[in-house]
């Protein structure tokens, strides 16, 4: 089962190529703060998943290693930004060290995933209203990383279960509205 595992965290860092070959070939233009706040929070899910007792933390930690990646990507390329969505990122972030503190790991790492994710859905609105097919590969990438997780965990805990849960989730969704065709319509 640690197979599987490693190889759910390996796939989430592949996932992640396509855009730090996009952001260096100049075709993809992400936002620096955006993804340094995605490590941060990723650090505090491998952290929190680590301490809630999760026997096979290799997604967190491929996502980690990813979102670190693509951050140090943009800032060789120079792309850097703050709006809204890093503000938000912060925001989750601290609210689950909070909750982390007075609750223990279980609580933030709930807080995080619910978080992470939360912060995502802006991804997901632009891949539908916007979509890149070439997009699509890597976010199922990611889900099949998320699915290696969910089973080689051995457990079916919350510590185990719930954020490969919710990764397979907002990856096979997000893979999925950047395959749809951009409808154009005339008159």
């Amino acid at each position: 089962m640690q197979t599987l595992a490693i190889a759910g965290g390996i796939a989430a860092i592949l996932g992640h190529l396509v855009w730090i070959r996009g952001i260096l070939n100049g075709t993809m233009h992400l936002n620096l703060a955006t993804w340094v706040m995605w490590a941060l929070i990723d650090a505090c899910i491998l952290a929190a998943s680590i301490y809630a007792g999760a026997p096979a933390p290799y997604l967190p930690m491929g996502f980690l290693v990813g979102a670190t990646l693509v951050a140090l990507a943009l800032l060789f390329k120079g792309t850097w930004g703050w709006g809204f969505l890093e503000t938000a990122c912060t925001a989750i972030a601290a609210v689950s060290l909070i909750g982390w503190y007075f609750g223990g790991p279980l609580t933030a790492l709930v807080l995080l995933t619910i978080g992470k994710y939360t912060a995502g859905i802006p991804s997901v609105v632009r891949g539908y209203q916007v979509p890149e097919r070439k997009q699509s590969w890597m976010w199922f990438v990611n889900a099949f990383g998320a699915a290696a997780n969910i089973f080689a965990g051995g457990t079916w805990t919350l510590a185990q279960s719930l954020f490969p849960t919710f990764a397979f989730a907002f990856s096979a969704l997000t893979g999925f509205v950047h395959l749809r065709q951009k409808k154009v319509f005339s008159i």
